[in-house]
Parts: C-alpha cells; sequence; structure tokens
C-alpha cells in the first residue's frame, strides 16, 4: 500500500485546484508560496502517487436544459448483480453519479432531467431494463458547496463554547 501522507503545501495546491483546475502553475505556485517549476513538480509528485487522478470541466446541467436534478435511490430485484446494472447505468447519459450503498437501498443514483415528466421516463427505464424493483426519488433543491475541499482535510468545525 502506498503512503498518501501530504503536506500542508500539497494540501493548498489541492484545495486551489478543486477550486480552479485551470489555475496555471505560476498563479498556483504564487497561491502557495513556491515557484513555477516547483509547483508544476509537486503537482506531478501528486499525479504519479495517485492524489490527483484527473482533471475535469464542471458542466453546468441546468444551462444545457437539465434544469431538474434529482438523487433516486435503487433496490434492485433478487438475483440482479450490481455489475450488470453498473453497465445498464453506463449507457444512461443522464446519470451524473452513481454509488452503491448499504440499507435498504442498492445503489444512489444523481440524475440529471429535463422535467419531471422526463423523470418519469427515466424511473421507468431504470424498473423495465436495468433490474430494479424499486425507486424513491427526492428532487434537490439546491447543492451546497461543502464537499470535496482536501485542503481542509482532518480539519473539523470548532467545538462549540459552552455557557
Amino acid at each position: 500500500m502506498r503512503n498518501h501522507a501530504i503536506d500542508g503545501i500539497d494540501r493548498k495546491i489541492l484545495g486551489v485546484l478543486q477550486a480552479d483546475g485551470r489555475a496555471s502553475f505560476r498563479e498556483l505556485g504564487a497561491q502557495v508560496n513556491l515557484s513555477p517549476n516547483a509547483t508544476a513538480e509537486r503537482v506531478a509528485r501528486l499525479q504519479e502517487r495517485g492524489i490527483i487522478t484527473g482533471f475535469q470541466a464542471n458542466v453546468s446541467m441546468e444551462a444545457m436544459g437539465f434544469g431538474l436534478q434529482v438523487f433516486i435511490d435503487v433496490k434492485l430485484q433478487p438475483g440482479a448483480s450490481m455489475e450488470a446494472f453498473e453497465q445498464v447505468l453506463q449507457s444512461i447519459d443522464v446519470v451524473h453519479d452513481a454509488v452503491s450503498l448499504t440499507g435498504s437501498f442498492d445503489a444512489r443514483l444523481r440524475v440529471a432531467c429535463r422535467d419531471t415528466a422526463h423523470l418519469g421516463e427515466l424511473v421507468e427505464l431504470l424498473r423495465s431494463g436495468a433490474g430494479v424493483q424499486e425507486t424513491s426519488s427526492s428532487v434537490i433543491c439546491r447543492s451546497l458547496d461543502v464537499t470535496g475541499r482536501v485542503g481542509m482535510a482532518g480539519k473539523t468545525a470548532p467545538a462549540a463554547k459552552k455557557k
């Protein structure tokens, strides 16, 4: 198993890259007090160690006409395999994210739909063609900007003061 320990500068680099994955090494270095070359070397090491696994564009689904964001909890039919379900999901382009779960549901999907009719079509597709026995949908009202900030890893909110 590889040692994935990182120092404070690496944490700062990761935090900046998560906020702006297109930051140049010059911009990134200025924010973490390193030269562009030293910054580039650190980023390369983070990639080599598998800590940075890639860079991607975040696309506004709403701007593309998919204004309804929904979590769909899925219970598979008895005997259905997660691997087969995962293969079906690969062909459904409105599935933004999917995770396997413990508990009463087997998986949770994050999907982007045009409207409720489109959501209904998707749920029917899952039930008829993906081995799904039961679904439970929750419309996302608003995304909260609190996830994926590695620069703060290990830190929690300050303890509440006792009165």
